[in-house]
C-alpha cells in the first residue's frame, strides 16, 4: 500500500521508540470505548501497538464527523499533550486495541531530554498538510471518488492482505463512512451497492474486503 499517514513513532530511532514504549504502563481498551473525549483535559498519550481507533469531531450541528482512523505505531493525543491544551477531537477504538499510556509530563521530558522538538514540529507541520490536502481533494471528488478514496485509507490504516484481498475489520459503519466524507448515508449505500455489484468488494457486519485495488484507485482519481 503507498501514501500511508505519517506516524510519530516512524520519526524516533528505534532505541527512542524503546526508550518511549518504557515510560508508560500497558493498557487495553475494548472495542467501542473511549480513549480521549473532545475537549478534555490532555493528561496523557497513548501508543497504539495492535488494534485501530478512529477519530472524530462534533460539527456544530451535533452531527459527529469522522476525521481519520488511526492503527498500530500511532501515538494517539500528543497534540493536546506538547501544545498544552484541550483534546481536539475524540478517541474511540473500533477493535480492542493494546497500548502503552505515558503521562503528559514524561513525554514532555522525553521529547526535551531528546531534542526532539524539532522532530515534534516536523510531524506536526506533515500531519497537517496531509490533512489539509486530504480535505481540499475530498472537496473536488463526487462521493463515489469519495467513498473509494477512504476504503483506500482504511485499507492503508487498518486492512490486512487475506488470499490477495485487503479485509478491513470491525469497518466503518455506513453512516460512519457517510460522516468521514461528507455525503449522507442513503448516498454511501448507493455506491456501496455499485461497488459490490461491480465486484470491488464485498461486506459483512462491520467488515469489508476490498477485492480490486487498481480499480478503486482509478475510481478514487476520477479515471473511471
Amino acid at each position: 500500500m503507498d501514501d500511508r499517514p505519517v506516524r510519530m513513532t516512524d520519526l524516533l530511532t528505534e532505541d527512542q521508540r524503546r526508550a518511549l514504549l518504557a515510560l508508560g504502563r500497558p493498557v487495553r481498551y475494548p472495542p467501542d470505548d473511549t480513549i480521549f473525549r473532545e475537549g478534555a483535559p490532555s493528561h496523557s498519550v497513548v501508543v497504539v501497538q495492535t488494534g485501530s481507533v478512529k477519530i472524530t469531531k462534533q460539527a456544530t450541528d451535533g452531527t459527529e464527523i469522522t476525521l481519520a482512523t488511526r492503527g498500530a505505531g500511532e501515538v494517539l493525543g500528543d497534540e493536546g499533550v506538547l501544545t498544552n491544551d484541550v483534546r481536539s477531537a475524540t478517541i474511540t477504538t473500533t477493535t480492542e486495541v493494546i497500548g502503552v499510556d505515558i503521562p503528559a509530563r514524561i513525554l514532555v521530558d522525553f521529547v526535551e531530554r531528546e531534542k526532539l522538538w524539532p522532530v515534534m514540529y516536523k510531524f506536526a507541520v506533515q500531519r497537517r498538510r496531509q490533512s489539509d490536502e486530504r480535505a481540499l481533494l475530498l472537496a473536488r471528488m463526487d462521493v463515489r471518488e469519495r467513498l473509494a478514496t477512504v476504503l483506500l485509507e482504511l485499507a492503508d490504516t487498518v486492512g490486512v492482505q487475506v488470499d490477495g484481498d485487503w479485509v478491513i475489520e470491525d469497518a466503518f459503519s455506513q453512516q460512519e463512512l457517510a460522516g468521514s466524507i461528507g455525503a449522507s448515508r442513503d448516498a454511501v449505500a448507493v455506491e456501496l451497492r455499485k461497488f459490490r455489484q461491480e465486484g470491488l468488494l464485498t461486506t459483512g457486519r462491520r467488515r469489508i474486503a476490498l477485492h480490486n485495488l487498481p480499480e478503486l484507485r482509478r475510481t478514487a482519481t476520477g479515471q473511471v
